[in-house]
């Protein structure tokens, strides 16, 4: 049977997919490289969810370097710092009519793949998920939110990828407006990552300060105010708008963005903050707050 899709790397976001995928009835290939993929060939792929331990085995894997061609979908769930080398590596081996969905938080990754492949390969998901690495091969995934939106544009291509998803767990969803969606996660995420590796508080701690939630709707509306600068629409009250999606979140949840702060590991600020401040200085829109923490993060 053909392969249908690919999963590069095998974290928080890509323990989700895969394990969904296997719960919905469709086995992907997870590739991957190292201890990550001894232990899925090993043992298989360990989810932890509420302390209850799940281990989907066995596991169609494959080492990044021994893959000669690879599926009609391929997943990209690596850190965005990871993406253009990653693209440069896998190019040769990529057919034609692959399509390549990004899931990073922002826009660094997508924009990548846009690039190295062209836009009309390029495909846009927005993911929210709570979930980290434990140890290699093993991810720890925090109830509540499971969102995946995919552009409705590849309905034909993508509707499959959905309702499997759909099936096994996550809210996935083809929709019209791709674009406005990632702008909506950067309204959420930006904030809660500055906020979160500032004050070493998990999101219900952050949302309980109320100088952190101040500072929080500042910086969402800086971030509104480029999007709208892009010709995307924003809420009337984006700070208010930004919180909200904090509520529905695991109070103990923490961002991964902070999470690589703090253990002094290679982080996403330029990725996360990057392709915002170009955009806004392409707009000339003001963002002292983001400046400021691009500057602090990136040196």
């Amino acid at each position: 049977m053909e392969q249908v899709v690919d999963i590069i790397g095998i974290g928080g976001a890509g323990g989700l997919l895969a394990s969904s995928l296997m719960r919905g009835g469709l086995l992907p290939r997870i590739i991957s490289r190292g201890a990550a993929l001894l232990q899925l060939r090993e043992v298989g792929l360990t989810i932890l969810t509420e302390n209850k331990r799940s281990i989907f085995s066995p596991v169609h894997c494959a080492a990044l370097d021994d893959v000669q061609q690879f599926a009609p979908l391929v997943i990209l769930t690596t850190k965005s710092y990871d993406i253009p080398a990653l693209l440069e590596e896998i190019a040769p081996r990529v057919a034609p009519e692959t399509l390549l969905i990004s899931v990073q938080n922002g826009f660094a990754a997508s924009d990548a793949v846009s690039q190295a492949f062209g836009p009309e390969r390029s495909i846009m998901g927005v993911l929210y998920v709570g979930a980290h690495i434990v140890s290699p091969g093993v991810i720890d995934i925090k109830p509540g939110v499971a969102q995946l939106f995919l552009p409705a544009a590849q309905r034909k291509q993508l509707e499959l990828l959905a309702n499997t998803l759909e099936s096994g767990g996550v809210e996935a969803g083809l929709v019209e407006d791709i674009e406005r969606r990632m702008w909506m996660k950067q309204l959420f995420l930006v904030p809660f990552a500055i906020i979160n590796a500032q004050t070493r508080q998990p999101i219900g701690k952050v949302y309980q300060d109320a100088q952190a939630r101040e500072r929080w709707g500042r910086i969402a509306s800086e971030i509104a105010s480029i999007a709208q600068a892009c010709g995307i629409s924003m809420p009337d009250d984006p700070a208010a708008a930004s919180l909200a999606v904090a509520e529905r979140f695991d109070p103990q949840a923490d961002s991964s963005f902070a999470r690589d702060v703090w253990a002094n590991r290679p982080h996403e600020a330029d990725a996360l903050f990057g392709p915002l401040l170009k955009r806004a200085n392409e707009h000339n829109v003001p963002c002292p707050l983001l400046q400021e923490a691009h500057a602090f993060y990136v040196k």
